[in-house]
C-alpha cells in the first residue's frame, strides 16, 4: 500500500505537519508526504480545456510528477490549514490542475471508486460549527474526481492556542481515520 499525504501549509514544523507525521506513522506499507508549499515552479491551470479531450493537461511542468504520485498511490491524503476559510494558495494552484481528473467525467472516463483517502485540516481561530466547510468540500470534491473514497476528516480548530498534545480528542480521531485507510479497499 503507497500512501499520498498531500500538505499545503507554510510552515514547515506547524500543526499541520505535525498531525500528517502523526498519522503517516500509523499507517501500513509506504508513506509520503509531499509539501505544495512554495511550489512557484505549477504553472496555474489556463482553463485551455485541452483536458476535455485529453487524458493529460497541455501543460508540461513540474505537476507532472504530482499527476504520477497521486496515480500510484492507493491512498491519498490532502492535509491543509484553513486560512479565512480557504486552503493556502500555494495548495489550491496544484489543486486547479486536478481538473484533468475532472475532465475525465467530461470524456465519459470518471474513473470508478478503487482507492481512500481522508482529509485533515487545521485552523488557528477558536472552533466554529462552519469553520472547515469550505475547505472540506473542496477536497471532497477532489477526492472524488480522483476515484478516491472519504475515509473521514480530522479537523482540529483553536490550534493558536492548542496543539495536538492538548487534543486528545484529535488524536482519537486520526486513530481511527489510520484505522479505516489500513482496512484493504
Amino acid at each position: 500500500m503507497k500512501t499520498l499525504i498531500l500538505t499545503g501549509s507554510p510552515r514547515k514544523n506547524g500543526h499541520t505537519a505535525e498531525i500528517s507525521a502523526f498519522l503517516a506513522q500509523r499507517l501500513q506499507g509506504e508513506v509520503e508526504i509531499l509539501s505544495l508549499d512554495h511550489r512557484t515552479d505549477i504553472t496555474p491551470c489556463r482553463d485551455c480545456r485541452y483536458c476535455f479531450t485529453h487524458d493529460h493537461c497541455c501543460i508540461e511542468d513540474p505537476m507532472q510528477e504530482i499527476y504520477r504520485k497521486l496515480n500510484a498511490a492507493d491512498r491519498i491524503v490532502f492535509a491543509a490549514p484553513v486560512y479565512f476559510y480557504g486552503i493556502p494558495g500555494s495548495m489550491k494552484a496544484v489543486l486547479d490542475r486536478l481538473q484533468v481528473y475532472w475532465a475525465a467525467g467530461v470524456r465519459g472516463e470518471k474513473p470508478p471508486v478503487t482507492r481512500t483517502g481522508g482529509i485533515l485540516l487545521v485552523g488557528g481561530a477558536p472552533e466554529s460549527p462552519k469553520q472547515f466547510q469550505g475547505a472540506e468540500q473542496t477536497f471532497q470534491y477532489m477526492l472524488g474526481d480522483l476515484g478516491v473514497r472519504c475515509a473521514g476528516v480530522v479537523a482540529m480548530g483553536g490550534s493558536d492556542q492548542k496543539g495536538l498534545k492538548d487534543r486528545p480528542d484529535v488524536r482519537e480521531a486520526l486513530l481511527r481515520l489510520a484505522d479505516q485507510l489500513n482496512q484493504p479497499v
